[in-house]
């Protein structure tokens, strides 16, 4: 069966958003969506390897972030297509106005740009899978598997030697490394750890990720580079936390750790062009780096507090 990458070209921007595809005896299986913003662009690409977005029958979302899930309602008004995703992320496909609200707080006057139109999902269009539930198309199961950490309400997709790997398994942008995208407000380090030790688990020969396609190192080599980053960085925010930095130093520092991070990995891979953007630029644009500072002191905040009593 074969897997295409399809990039959505978010804001004119190469490389940076995926969505994947699996060609299957019962239609087009799409694995994330991109945004609605770019949902011709997608359209587009499918037609490219000679199908439309008419074709498309099952969508399976990682998680419900716009960048990840805000095309679903076109497919499944469109195509008709079945949406797969976590209990916790369909009632706010069926109703996006508390996502979209609280989406509005981050991004301001920037979603309509950034992520298109908004609307719900049909409630009979709407599946909801349970951790380790199966669906199977044709010969093929695919099986779901929650890895919360970067959201509450993350799937991963297994099947055959493949996992669709979603946020929780990184972002890897052209020859650079893993990193974890902290965002808020659900980030959760021991889950996201726990999340990566299933996945090492599976022992599997590919892995597909939104930011961006297919994983070219040896995935296990990926998880572990991403693991120590996870732990890393979030022992990195508490001791920044601790020492009572506010939100303009955490944001600048982390920005520096984060992108030294990046050209140091590049230089060792004689790589730091990614599309036709720089590879920190990249990261930048798929993950931005400030979005992590909310997303940390949340969680310190929320989950360990006696750890930076001092902040």
């Amino acid at each position: 069966m074969r897997i295409h990458i399809f990039d959505t070209q978010q804001l004119g921007i190469s490389g940076i958003v995926a969505a994947t595809a699996l060609e299957t005896n019962e239609g087009l299986v799409l694995f994330d969506t991109g945004p609605e913003s770019t949902f011709n662009n997608v359209a587009n690409e499918l037609q490219k390897v000679g199908f439309d977005a008419n074709d498309v029958r099952h969508v399976f979302l990682s998680h419900i972030h716009f960048d990840h899930a805000g095309a679903a309602w076109r497919f499944a008004t469109g195509s008709g297509a079945q949406i797969y995703v976590h209990p916790r992320g369909a009632p706010h496909l069926i109703d996006p106005t508390k996502l979209v609200e609280s989406a509005t707080r981050i991004f301001g006057d920037e979603m309509q740009r950034l992520w298109g139109k908004f609307a719900p999902v049909p409630a009979g269009r709407v599946k909801i899978l349970e951790d380790n539930e199966t669906v199977r198309i044709g010969p093929l199961e695919i099986r779901a598997i929650a890895t919360p950490g970067h959201a509450s309400h993350h799937h991963v997709y297994h099947w055959e030697e493949n996992l669709f790997g979603g946020d929780i398994a990184g972002v890897r942008i052209g020859n650079g490394p893993p990193i974890p995208p902290f965002v808020p407000p659900e980030l959760h380090i021991e889950s996201w750890r726990e999340s990566i030790a299933k996945i090492r688990a599976l022992n599997v020969r590919n892995l597909y990720l939104p930011h961006f396609g297919k994983v070219k190192s040896p995935i296990q080599e990926h998880l572990d580079q991403l693991d120590e980053r996870v732990a890393r960085w979030g022992e990195w925010f508490r001791e920044k936390l601790s020492a009572g930095l506010d939100e303009t130093r955490l944001r600048s520092e982390f920005a520096a750790l984060e992108h030294s991070e990046i050209e140091d990995f590049a230089l060792r891979s004689a790589s730091a062009i990614t599309g036709h953007l720089p590879l920190v630029a990249s990261y930048e644009a798929a993950d931005p780096s400030y979005m992590a500072v909310a997303a940390a002191d949340r969680y310190w905040k929320k989950f360990h507090p006696e750890a930076i009593q001092n902040c």
